[in-house]
């Protein structure tokens, strides 16, 4: 129920790319290109519109005074207001912001494929940006032609960066052949909403922070048995191929190494996964037939969003009511007990800019107290010590409004428990494993093929072929 959020999640799993629109609840906000927005700025603030960041001769450092040409997607904000605090503390720095200006549907959907285009160019020929916005970008394959610089080096040489003031788990996990070539602002975490008012009824145990899947379904079987007494039908409301693009894009370095640009979907593993989906379609575990939902994806943005998300749904109609609790999801059976997160607002430093330095210290700007809490950053902030400031005026205030505008949830207050807080703060820093976002073309591929096996058509050990040939072809292209 975070409306654009959610809207933007599903565009995913459907657009070879996507851009991200308007969001805002209680100050997290991501904005796109808006002509009013930029029509009256003075000349000399005003980002430069120019599709992929390409660095000129205009631009390039002259003298005492040096430029760094900061591209990116979205005309976000936050970049904005952090470009004018760096430059009137650093007079010497110039900030050279340029970002794509569009809109939603089709107009936006070309402009991101432009802008991918365009940045890819300039990369390739050495004369990109010296600051690069990734969340559209095929990072992996920046790092295999050794396009960006690895911030690895740069932390472990920079002992004014403290690596304990951050989200650790998530800056460890970011990484791609053992370096950080991505700096993330911001990340979401992704988790399982659980009916907990029918896990209690059952008396059910289990230990989501270390399940796998076939763990998971046995927990879903029992608690359909319990629900199904009530003469009501429960399940998990999915079809088979959307359930595998779930289980791939959660596991997703299971079955894609992107640096090494190789697939694993010929292997026994992809196989078994085939056919457990299978057997909980033919079983009516996972159904797209009228059942209450076990469990249901959900993806968490902010705490304020937290709060909701578990407390919403005892305010549904009457005989859908049900306290909620967030859950791990499972994982497969060689994978150890971690989370999943989505980094977001990831910042590249060209591996070829001649103002390397003076970039990475406005990164680090970016990832001070300072400009983490500001309004208009959507997600959890990488600071540390702004998520507690967050937390904190959270429990002084108790309680978090109703972003519904209209139904039984308008206008309603949820309350701020000190428990809600301690199970955020686990979810947070136990998130080790980082969800796909940007392959959907290899989402489009095992959708495509997938279906051949799930009418009976073909084995589950051909159309694994079919899909490990196509994706190694895409990968490599």
């Amino acid at each position: 129920m975070k409306k654009m959020l959610l809207i933007l999640i599903a565009m995913i799993l459907i657009t070879s790319v996507t851009a991200c629109s308007s969001q805002a609840r209680n100050g997290d906000e991501v904005q796109a290109p808006n002509k009013s927005q930029t029509a009256n700025q003075p000349k000399g603030d005003e980002p430069t519109k120019t599709p992929g960041g390409k660095k000129t001769d205009e631009v390039k450092s002259s003298g005492g005074k040096k430029t760094i040409v900061f591209s990116t997607f979205f005309h976000a904000e936050f970049f904005k207001e952090a470009k004018k605090k760096y430059e009137a503390k650093h007079p010497n720095i110039t900030i050279d912001l340029k970002y794509i200006e569009s809109e939603d549907g089709e107009q936006g959907k070309a402009a991101s494929e432009k802008f991918i285009k365009t940045t890819n160019t300039a990369m390739l020929s050495g004369k990109g940006p010296d600051l690069i916005e990734m969340d559209l970008l095929p990072v992996d394959k920046y790092v295999n032609k050794q396009l960006l610089a690895n911030m690895s080096e740069m932390i472990d040489a920079d002992p004014s960066f403290k690596k304990e003031q951050y989200f650790t788990n998530i800056l460890d996990h970011s990484k791609l052949n053992g370096g950080l070539y991505g700096m993330p602002l911001n990340f979401f975490m992704y988790g399982l909403i659980g009916n907990e008012t029918l896990i209690e009824k059952s008396g059910l145990k289990f230990d989501d922070k270390h399940w796998n899947w076939t763990e998971y379904i046995d927990v879903v079987k029992a608690l359909m048995k319990v629900g199904d007494q009530n003469n009501s039908k429960y399940g998990l409301f999915a079809s088979p191929d959307s359930m595998v693009i779930s289980m791939v894009t959660d596991q997703y370095s299971t079955y894609v190494d992107e640096v090494n640009r190789k697939a694993k979907f010929d292997s026994d593993t992809f196989i078994q996964l085939l056919k457990q989906v299978k057997s909980l379609s033919d079983q009516h575990i996972i159904t797209l037939d009228n059942v209450q939902s076990l469990f249901m994806n959900v993806s968490i943005v902010s705490p304020t969003d937290y709060i909701r998300e578990i407390n919403q749904s005892e305010f549904l109609p009457k005989g859908y009511q049900y306290k909620a609790k967030l859950y791990a999801k499972p994982h497969a059976d060689d994978l150890q007990a971690g989370g999943y997160f989505r980094s977001y607002k990831t910042i590249g430093i060209n591996a070829k800019s001649s103002v390397k330095e003076e970039a990475w210290d406005f990164i680090k700007f970016m990832m001070s107290d300072e400009m983490q809490s500001s309004l208009g950053s959507a997600g959890f902030p990488i600071n540390k010590s702004v998520y507690q400031k967050q937390l904190k005026q959270l429990q002084q205030v108790g309680h978090v409004k109703s972003d519904q505008e209209m139904g039984p949830m308008k206008g309603k207050l949820f309350k701020v428990t000190a428990e809600d807080v301690q199970g955020l703060e686990d979810f947070l820093t136990g998130a080790i494993y980082p969800v796909a976002f940007k392959p959907s073309k290899v989402e489009e591929i095992i959708l495509d093929e997938s279906k051949a096996y799930f009418s009976g058509q073909k084995s589950a050990e051909a159309v694994a072929k079919l899909i490990q040939n196509r994706v190694a072809t895409f990968l490599n292209e």
